[in-house]
């Protein structure tokens, strides 16, 4: 080609997959580069094309990071991802948010890795679950037909065949061509509705490809449309029953091996003469039952991931078939199968017998283990198909009338860390809705929650204590919590950073209730609360940790506690430098108490000072909040009242209708407390401030709060000759007081009454 041919150079670039780094908190974008030289008339003279990657580091990525912010960031950035998918990005920040750190060494791929996460779209994270031959056969769309014939054949080939569907289903890119194969997945739905019971490893298969769709919101369609999710709830209910079970089988080998009930002269029948070794077969009958499967289905594994602590992947024979077969084996096992018709007796060793149902006992057993890691993979991907489909709440309703709670309850019992994470992730979701909560609380959740929270994996400590958070809303459950003994875990889960926030979120759920404040004192729940509000940031105060302390201070112990080691100087000087009202909220309620109030002698003075010259207004009511409660007999209230010139502020405070009431309120709780001092009920009456109130009783006397404190006021004003002499002849108290004797508030008519009675036997001395 000579150079004066080539006029222009035109790039093509064509979106591909987008996926997660397998390493780093990053996207991988993957795109294909084209390149064409066109001549004058614009036909392309050379061209090349190549396979390129983006990568899209994330480094502000967190667990507090806002995924769908995030996605639309990313997409709005970069040029080479659609705005079309926006969802899809934000899945996979979602994932990278919740992956464990590369450097932890788990190997385990995608799905295993968190409870949000999706199947990676590379198919060599995972192996197939067919025979090791399938496995090497690389799936390709174009033979999906083929694929498809496979599930019309016996298991093996159904096996095989839904493990090569599974491949491609792993990939998103296939997944709307398979979505609109109606071929497909009528086959598949077909087979999962009449063999899920056959192989685990076929229902296993079929789930997952079914999860795949459910990944994707625009898939969802497809599940419903062929009643995926019905099938998944019918798999998982035979499931457990089938669990429980196994167990109660084993459980009763195991309780005639401990015994070791054998006759001294144990007694054999059988049909005919049948020999030792054949004998010992039958006793195996759970071996014999695997000659019912070809050799192909017993080299099978499982497509779902095994936990990362056991790589191996290995058949467990026979424990799949329902029905007569597997029903007879057992009965055979348990010595309960009909007698024969012609039985020959032989005479067994004792000994021999006892060692023989010991090794049946190790044999069962271990049998149980492998068949718990295969139900655990078919029950996680079935739950998390139908945790992805519950995102339409109508769908969820529909699962909580089949009992799906009931089912995820029951699935707490087991070890497996990984699906634990999803079941109490679901049991999470569902715990938004009353209903849901209600169930739970039936199902005794709760009580079932102490036993995962000492597991020593962080991901499923972190997600059960967001589901104890949600059922810490309602009274009842918070009780059950405290009652088994939540409390000392949660104080021990402060110390870890990640639980710190939900953790301070329950514990403030639990104080709100006066029976557990007292429970907070046999902890180190108050100190550790304290060590964390005094040191931590000035300027970002934890809302959760400051309203808990508030609330914790309303005990007196704990109160007596937080004033403990010069404490109650540090939270003074942290209040006044930051006027921080949550804070002095928090003194306010330490100084509630007998035995702490005389730590307060040595700042009351620097309180009347804030009162009177802070602007900010919580803070002023809260500080007066504190004067208020210092009704110690050697506080000189009227030289405090004349030093900090008290007596002005207060009369411009109680002018009806220029303050907030809150602010008014503290403030004729303070001159009650105040009057006790019979220098300043003098001083008050002085200046007027009983008709300042009076003004302000007549103005709010719909509000009985506030009634009753003016009235309280009446009554300390009314304690002293002198100043009860001003009460009655210069005031019109005692005509509210009269007029209040007939209020329907029990404590406004027992205060008036007290008030009375002190002006009439006064009146009748006088006379």
């Amino acid at each position: 080609m000579q150079s004066e041919d080539a006029r222009y150079l035109k790039r093509k670039i064509r979106s591909r997959s987008i996926d997660v780094h397998p390493t780093e908190k990053a996207l991988v974008v993957n795109y294909e580069l084209e390149a064409l030289i066109l001549g004058d008339l614009g036909d392309p003279l050379l061209g090349d094309r190549k396979d390129c990657q983006k990568i899209i580091r994330l480094k502000s990525l967190n667990e507090d990071t806002n995924c769908a912010a995030l996605a639309k960031e990313v997409v709005g950035k970069c040029s080479l991802i659609h705005p079309s998918k926006v969802e899809e990005v934000q899945q996979l920040i979602y994932y990278l948010q919740n992956r464990k750190d590369a450097t932890s060494g788990s190997s385990v791929p995608a799905m295993e890795q968190s409870d949000s996460s999706r199947p990676s779209s590379s198919c060599s994270g995972t192996d197939s679950p067919s025979s090791s031959t399938v496995a090497a056969e690389k799936a390709n769309i174009n033979n999906i037909e083929g694929y498809v014939e496979l599930l019309y054949e016996n298991i093996p080939e159904k096996v095989a065949g839904s493990a090569l569907i599974l491949q491609l289903a792993r990939n998103p890119d296939n997944l709307e061509e398979l979505g609109s194969n109606d071929a497909v997945l009528s086959a598949l739905s077909r087979v999962l509705r009449e063999d899920w019971k056959k192989s685990i490893e076929l229902s296993t298969n079929i789930v997952y490809i079914f999860f795949c769709f459910s990944t994707y919101s625009q898939f969802h369609h497809v599940i419903l449309q062929y009643k995926v999710g019905s099938l998944c709830m019918e798999v998982i209910d035979y499931e457990l029953r089938r669990y429980d079970q196994w167990k109660d089988d084993l459980e009763i080998r195991r309780r005639k091996c401990e015994s070791g009930n054998v006759p001294s002269q144990a007694q054999t029948q059988v049909h005919g003469p049948m020999s030792a070794d054949l004998r010992r077969r039958v006793s195996d009958g759970l071996n014999s039952h695997s000659t019912e499967i070809s050799s192909e289905l017993r080299r099978t594994v499982s497509h779902i991931p095994i936990a990362s602590g056991d790589n191996r992947r290995r058949t467990v024979d026979g424990v799949h078939s329902a029905g007569e077969n597997w029903e007879s084996r057992r009965r055979q096992l348990e010595g309960i199968s009909n007698p024969p018709t012609n039985p020959v007796t032989a005479v067994v060793d004792p000994k021999e017998e006892l060692k023989r149902l010991k090794e049946d006992f190790e044999k069962m057993k271990r049998k149980f283990q492998n068949f718990i890691k295969k139900q655990d993979q078919l029950l996680r991907v079935s739950f998390y198909l139908l945790l992805n489909i519950a995102e339409d709440t109508r769908v969820e309703d529909k699962m909580r009338k089949k009992n799906i709670t009931g089912m995820l309850t029951k699935t707490l019992d087991r070890d497996n860390a990984d699906l634990l994470i999803l079941v109490v992730t679901f049991l999470k979701k569902l715990s938004l809705f009353k209903e849901n909560v209600d169930d739970m609380s039936d199902l005794n959740v709760v009580e079932k929650l102490p036993r995962i929270l000492m597991m020593n994996n962080s991901d499923l400590i972190h997600m059960t204590l967001k589901l104890l958070l949600n059922l810490s809303f309602t009274l009842l459950l918070r009780e059950r919590m405290v009652r088994i003994g939540f409390l000392p875990k949660l104080v021990s889960l402060l110390n870890e950073q990640r639980h710190e926030s939900v953790v301070l979120k329950i514990l403030y759920h639990l104080s709100m209730d006066d029976r557990c404040k007292s429970m907070f004192t046999y902890t180190d729940c108050v100190p550790m609360a304290m060590k964390m509000l005094l040191e931590g940031p000035e300027d970002d105060v934890n809302l959760e940790l400051v309203a808990l302390c508030i609330n914790l201070a309303i005990n007196k112990r704990n109160a007596q506690i937080m004033v403990e080691d010069n404490r109650l100087g540090c939270l003074m000087a942290r209040a006044f430098r930051n006027q921080d009202s949550l804070i002095m909220k928090m003194i306010r309620n330490i100084a509630m108490h007998e035995g702490t109030k005389q730590n307060f002698v040595e700042f009351v003075g620097d309180i009347a000072k804030a009162v009177v010259d802070c602007p900010n207004e919580e803070f002023v009511v809260e500080c007066v909040g504190v004067l208020g409660n210092m009704t110690l007999p050697d506080l000189d209230f009227c030289q405090l009242m004349q030093r900090f010139n008290l007596i002005l502020w207060v009369q411009n405070i109680l002018i009806p209708g220029k303050y907030e009431d809150d602010l008014v309120l503290e403030v004729v709780v303070l001159l009650g407390t105040a009057a006790a001092d019979e220098g300043c009920a003098m001083l008050l009456c002085k200046a007027d401030i009983l008709l300042s109130l009076i003004e302000l009783l007549k103005a709010k006397q719909e509000d009985d709060e506030m009634v009753l404190q003016i009235i309280y006021v009446f009554y300390m004003i009314s304690r002293t000759t002198t100043t009860r002499d001003y009460l009655i002849k210069e005031t019109e108290a005692p005509a509210y007081l009269i007029d209040l004797m007939h209020d329907k508030n029990t404590q406004i008519r027992r205060i008036c009454n007290h008030c009375l009675d002190i002006i009439a036997v006064s009146l009748y001395k006088d006379s």
